[in-house]
């Protein structure tokens, strides 16, 4: 399968399983086995096993799978490739001159930056933590200090603080950096008069990414001069720092996580905001910094939790900025709610002066989205008011935003809110159906029992082949409708063109983007030696229908020819033998 994979294996094959996840959670030995409680769901009895004779583990609890790279990709939310980084550093195995583009020049580039960027970023950020420590940091100490921030959370967060416009060149000119290539990380402006801080005077809040690396900072002006260029202001985007495609203190939702567990995040706006929460007790807010958010976002918050709940400022931007983002999470598979803080005040703010659990009290209270959505349609469109010129006025278009509204949801979802809407607006459900079926679109097939019998075939055939049952083998790929399966089946016939032995772990490597019914159908096969002659005598005839289903394609093609000259003899006879021979195949399935 070229270096790529070579790669790949070297790695997994230095990474027992059972020692890579034993490093993470306790494993108590049952059988051939090794059992644990699941890390990825709560439970109180064991369900999660590991399996070294395989290099698989599976819960059978929630369902999650994975070979070692795919627990540890899952276990500290990171990429497939920094998971290999992650078992490769484990191992002592050199990181190869590619990257999973497999574009050896440009990655080689890219990670010279990257280690260089993260390095200017890591003595950045010491050079500001010991200015606020220091007599140079007065001014940032008093300031945290009346915002109410003990030195726990200031040390949490690593706080610092910038001096002057000119230190920190100086300081990192002093550890071998080239003031271009500060620049080019953000840390710095190249002026007229040099290097210069790109914060200077500003309290700096670091930005981590979610293997808790300095990436980037946030300053916030302390003097009427520094506030007159923006309250707040971050360093450059860079290779490192994307702003959209980040999250401020999710590293610390990340540890969390791993530490005991996370049943929820929180959304935020600023900086300060996370800073109080966490504070006060709230250890899984976010902030996204002020934009609206992306599906970049939403991938790094869906790996940490399945509940998210949105707390923007409660003003009129706020709102608007919680309707941007929060379709991107719910269409993320996300359970989204809406935390509305009254008074116009942000979380900061309303935790100050009410207390935690006054807090405690709004998230408890926030509506699930379409209620929030449909909440903001009663503020828009007030179609119980008493003057019924309004009100007819504002019907019609209460009934547009809420069909907007019905057609993002699933079908449970989608019926339960259709019976609600009706009762508010008076018009009738089947209306509602009605005016949805019209705009419906394609809906994807979903794996399991909703398989069609080739499909079925198809993955049974490719389980057997995996998990090398002697019978299994094929001469050729089958007709494939899914990436899932065209690439399963192009690595376990590639492996028959070398005579080697496929692997069960490889699974998740050559379709790391499978869904997790698409690996249960592949590895909840059921190979006990006792129906070893069952699944013999059922993979010949799943052989035998997925031939039939090729030389359908053949009849189809045949059929045509036929259309253009009914009367030719030949072409008929061979459509007769080829139908007799498809269903000779089909009758034994």
């Amino acid at each position: 399968m070229g270096d790529f994979y070579d790669f790949v294996l070297q790695v997994k094959s230095s990474n027992d399983i059972v020692d890579v996840i034993g490093s993470y959670l306790e494993l108590r030995r049952k059988g051939a086995n090794f059992m644990a409680r699941c890390p990825f769901h709560g439970e109180k009895t064991p369900s999660f096993s590991v399996s070294r004779n395989l290099q698989i583990f599976k819960c059978f609890g929630c369902g999650e799978s994975g070979d070692v790279v795919k627990f540890v990709q899952k276990y500290e939310s990171c990429t497939f490739w920094e998971a290999l980084e992650i078992l490769a550093k484990r191992a002592g195995v050199p990181l190869p001159e590619f990257g999973p583009n497999h574009d050896e020049a440009q990655y080689a580039e890219r990670k010279r930056k990257r280690d260089l960027y993260l390095s200017i970023c890591k003595e950045t950020a010491k050079f500001y933590w010991r200015a606020y420590r220091d007599e140079r940091g007065v001014v940032a100490r008093q300031y945290m200090q009346e915002r109410g921030f003990d030195r726990e959370t200031v040390n949490k967060f690593g706080i610092g603080y910038s001096p002057d416009g000119y230190s920190l060149a100086v300081y990192l000119r002093s550890k071998g950096f080239a003031m271009e290539d500060c620049a080019k990380c953000g840390v710095l402006i190249m002026g007229r008069r040099g290097a210069i801080d790109a914060l200077n005077g500003r309290l700096i809040i670091p930005i981590f990414n979610m293997q808790g690396q300095v990436i980037a900072f946030g300053g916030r002006g302390l003097d009427e001069y520094a506030i007159s260029r923006g309250k707040y202001k971050n360093t450059a985007e860079t290779q490192l720092f994307i702003k959209k495609d980040n999250l401020f203190a999710i590293n610390i939702a990340k540890e969390q996580k791993q530490q005991t567990s996370l049943k929820y995040l929180v959304v935020v706006e600023g900086y300060m905001d996370v800073i109080a929460m966490y504070q006060a007790g709230f250890r899984g807010a976010v902030a996204s910094m002020g934009t609206s958010l992306t599906e970049q976002q939403a991938k790094w918050l869906s790996r940490l939790s399945d509940t998210v709940y949105i707390c923007y400022d409660g003003d009129a931007a706020g709102q608007k900025a919680t309707v941007r983002g929060m379709d991107i999470l719910d269409k993320a598979g996300l359970e989204v709610r809406v935390v509305t803080v009254p008074e116009n005040l942000d979380p900061d703010e309303y935790i100050k002066k009410y207390g935690k659990e006054a807090f405690e009290e709004l998230i408890r209270a926030a509506l699930p989205l379409p209620d929030y959505k449909l909440h903001l349609l009663d503020e828009a469109f007030p179609i119980d008011s008493p003057d019924v010129a309004v009100r007819n006025d504002a019907l019609p278009k209460y009934v547009k935003g809420a069909l907007n509204m019905l057609r993002v949801l699933d079908d449970a979802r989608q019926a339960r809110y259709i019976t609600a809407v009706s009762l508010k607006t008076g018009y009738s459900e089947d209306y509602f159906r009605r005016k949805l079926a019209q705009r419906e679109t394609d809906v994807p097939q979903i794996v399991g029992g909703n398989l069609v019998r080739e499909d079925k075939a198809k993955y049974f055939v490719a389980s057997c082949m995996l998990f090398g049952e002697d019978y299994a083998s094929i001469e050729d790929k089958p007709l494939c409708n899914s990436a899932f399966l065209s690439d399963l089946y192009d690595y376990l016939l590639d492996c028959v063109s070398k005579g080697v032995k496929p692997s069960p772990d490889m699974l998740y490597t050559v379709c790391p983007n499978a869904t997790d019914e698409q690996y249960n159908e592949i590895i909840d096969v059921d190979f006990d030696r006792a129906r070893y002659s069952i699944n013999k005598r059922y993979f010949e005839e799943c052989k035998r229908l997925l031939t039939a289903e090729k030389l359908l394609i053949k009849r189809d093609e045949l059929m045509n020819e036929i259309k253009k000259d009914p009367s030719d003899a030949r072409l008929l006879d061979e459509l007769a033998a080829l139908s007799k021979q498809i269903a000779d195949l089909r009758q034994t399935v």
